[in-house]
């Protein structure tokens, strides 16, 4: 009799474990359609994107997802002033060549930096217009004009109005506010102002 009521136990107990993986391979079969729908309502989930190699280093970016090298200038800065009587200017510059950046881009180009930060990017990235010439161009840091009832400085001058989003895992794209008018232009690390990423644009779409 106890070797009866433990065949019964066993056979209890084997049911019990197997309804347990019946119900276990349930939910896990349920998880994962659940995850493939989620994918399939996100196309863009379980994309993979090419991004920069290193960190800080801007890159045109084509409608295909591949980029094209900027300019990299390294500038140095320095004053400019000049004064006449009741007035006098200040400006902190860097002055290169040649006048046109080799680089051309269409008006609505996008771009592509890596280095994903925790704080807001736009205190990190900026575009600037640079004022160009036949001979060279020039990047104006900071200017300031002053007279004898008071003064104003333009630290800002230049500045490109741009937006963010991410790209990828560790990037952004950098996307100007409005179409960039015919000109020459930097992208830079605020702060690392030395180091410019140019090019230029003609005008036009493409």
């Amino acid at each position: 009799r106890y070797g009866v009521l433990s065949l019964r136990f066993m056979q209890k107990s084997e049911g019990a474990d197997m309804k347990t993986r019946v119900l276990v391979a349930f939910f896990v079969t349920m998880a994962m359609a659940t995850g493939t729908l989620k994918a399939q309502n996100n196309p863009d989930a379980n994309v993979q994107v090419a991004e920069p190699q290193y960190i800080n280093s801007f890159y045109a970016l084509t409608p295909n997802g591949n980029f094209i090298d900027l300019e990299y200038k390294n500038v140095a800065f320095r004053p400019k002033s000049w004064a006449v009587p009741g007035y006098a200017s200040f400006k902190t510059v860097a002055d290169f060549k040649p006048g046109q950046s080799p680089i051309r881009l269409p008006s609505n180009a996008q771009f592509v930096v890596r280095g994903r930060v925790d704080v807001d990017p736009a205190m990190v990235y900026e575009l600037r217009l640079l004022k160009g010439s036949e001979s060279h161009r020039e990047f104006v840091l900071s200017q300031a004009h002053g007279s004898i009832v008071g003064g104003a400085v333009n630290p800002e001058e230049g500045a490109i109005p741009i937006r963010f989003e991410e790209y990828g895992t560790y990037s952004f794209r950098i996307i100007p506010a409005q179409p960039l008018a015919p000109g020459e232009y930097a992208l830079m690390v605020r702060g690392r102002y030395s180091q410019l990423f140019c090019f230029g644009v003609d005008g036009g779409k493409q």
